[in-house]
């Protein structure tokens, strides 16, 4: 079992390089080159990290993140999510990073199997579920000759709502490993929605990294269905929390993804600050502009 941030695992990274992106650490920080369209500038280059680092005192840590900050000077800018469960704001800050707040929701899965159900949303969610019980669908793990099945509806679906696709190998590679797992839902033996989660046992959470489902799949309610059982398997291995991959405080109504936001409220979470750090003003700056005008800000998603 890999014992630190997921996003900093062997496997993680592995399915990265596989999906075509080019790694560097930096200071014990495993980091990614990405090109980025900067609103009035045009494409740039940045550095993107995710998760905190493996267990040490807060002086090295904060020596690691300056030494972080220093190396990112030759890129536009730099930035670090740290795991949600460990922000370590005093520790960033300490380092001199900028912080800018995302959010996501988080569920307590230390609740009885009674209680989350009860805590779901009742005339959809828990609706949803029985209706998909009674549709006979089915939930379980993808095999490997699954997994490119899924991932043509998946891209299909990227492609339909104009965002990012993750690589087929990246969704490949993580279908099955110790820190994550991909499960199908199907209509017999047909699938109908899928959804690729995280499994980080360091910090006893699990993260929703990826879901697609077919217009079949909507109308048969496998989309509650799925989250529900993906809830119930990660409080099967004894999880603390799930975290349902985001939520937007910024979306309004005639944006996608306030019905995305209306759809993971109702399984009864909390919405919880996800910090992003930036080595220099440039994100904080950029990330402002886009917050004033919703049409750059869709531009840039698409990015």
């Amino acid at each position: 079992m890999h014992k630190g941030s997921v996003y900093q695992s062997k496997e993680w990274i592995h399915a990265k390089i596989a999906s075509g992106e080019k790694p560097l650490v930096l200071a014990g920080i495993s980091a990614f080159e990405r090109k980025r369209k900067i609103p009035f500038i045009g494409e740039k280059t940045i550095l993107f990290a995710e998760g905190s680092l493996d267990s040490i005192n807060n002086e090295e840590y904060i020596s690691k993140l300056k030494e972080f900050k220093t190396q990112s000077k030759k890129y536009f800018y730099g930035v670090i999510a740290p795991t949600v469960l460990a922000p370590n704001q005093d520790i960033f800050k300490s380092a001199g990073l900028r912080k800018v707040s995302n959010n996501t929701i988080l569920l307590d899965l230390s609740q009885s199997k009674e209680d989350l159900w009860n805590n779901l949303e009742k005339k959809s969610i828990r609706w949803g579920i029985k209706t998909a019980e009674k549709n006979a669908l089915t939930f379980q793990l993808a095999d490997k000759g699954e997994v490119q099945d899924f991932y043509k509806l998946y891209s299909r679906i990227a492609e339909n709502g104009m965002f990012h696709a993750e690589n087929e190998e990246f969704v490949k590679i993580l279908s099955n490993t110790s820190i994550s797992k991909l499960f199908l839902v199907k209509n017999k033996e047909k699938i109908v929605a899928g959804g690729l989660i995280l499994i980080d046992q360091h910090n006893n959470y699990s993260i929703l990294n990826l879901t697609a489902s077919s217009e079949e799949g909507l109308k048969l309610q496998a989309m509650p269905y799925l989250y529900w059982n993906l809830i119930l398997y990660s409080k099967s291995l004894g999880l603390a929390h799930f975290d349902l991959g985001g939520y937007d405080l910024e979306a309004k109504g005639t944006d996608k993804t306030y019905n995305i936001n209306k759809f993971k409220a109702r399984f009864g979470g909390k919405v919880v600050e996800q910090p992003i750090y930036s080595t220099n003003w440039k994100y904080p700056f950029f990330r402002g502009i886009l917050k004033r005008f919703s049409l750059l800000k869709s531009i840039y998603k698409k990015n």
